[in-house]
């Protein structure tokens, strides 16, 4: 019920954004652990080209659903495997980077080691069906043999920036998040681990032009705009 509700709410958002002021805008959905980078880019290709794109972001999830149902989304940028299980057809792909797991700390924790997830309290994971860093967090302690004892200590929310907001408010001791993220909120934390990739299914961050986008054109040229040099170097400040 609660993620049928945020399916509403989220196409209610798309909609507002197809005003006759915007409507020739290429909308772009991407998976909410990369909106600080997806905003960068965005406003680099504004300087660049004079056009700008209107975004929404969620996990990959409800990323799919909003493509698949409104008929408005023109790209979309996530995970490659989620992408390509969702079905949609796409015109165009470019692989932007891997993304990584990572483990942070809340700032006022004592916490700041791999091991502290068998003695800390609660620990904060993004949705374990609907969003990556959720899926790639449980991979990991499955495969690092600490399910399912560590399961009642886990607190799952919607999204990798809903971990962040646990962390920030003390509520949760650690959590699992994206290296773009946390790259993003490091003045915030008491730092955060790289998990070796060994431990989940291997991340893809792509974007792509879905068959259906009404404005090829700038879809286009946005894409093109990713493979600059300037847009690389954002990118990889973020962390692919």
């Amino acid at each position: 019920m609660h993620f049928i509700k945020s399916i509403i709410i989220s196409a209610f958002i798309l909609a507002s954004l197809v005003t006759p002021a915007s409507a020739a805008n290429t909308i772009l959905a991407a998976g909410a652990g990369y909106k600080k980078m997806v905003n960068a880019l965005n406003e680099a290709y504004t300087q660049k080209s004079g056009h700008s794109l209107d975004l929404i972001f969620g996990n990959m999830a409800r990323v799919t659903t909003l493509a698949k149902q409104s008929g408005k989304v023109g790209i979309v940028l996530g995970d490659e495997a989620f992408l390509d299980n969702a079905k949609l057809p796409m015109h165009t792909k470019l692989k932007l980077g891997r993304g990584r797991l990572v483990l942070a700390f809340a700032k006022s924790s004592r916490f700041s080691k791999l091991e502290d997830l068998d003695t800390a309290g609660r620990i904060a994971l993004p949705d374990i069906t609907k969003a990556i860093y959720g899926k790639a967090a449980l991979e990991y302690l499955e495969s690092s043999g600490r399910l399912p004892a560590i399961r009642p200590r886990l607190v799952e929310v919607s999204t990798v920036p809903q971990v962040f907001s646990y962390l920030a408010t003390n509520e949760v001791d650690l959590g699992f998040l994206n290296l773009t993220h946390a790259l993003n909120v490091a003045d915030k934390l008491n730092g955060y681990i790289i998990i070796d990739e060994k431990g989940y299914s291997p991340i893809t961050i792509i974007a792509g032009i879905l068959d259906d986008c009404d404005n090829r054109p700038q879809a286009n040229g946005f894409i093109d705009f990713l493979k600059t040099p300037e847009a690389k170097a954002i990118i990889q400040k973020h962390g692919l």
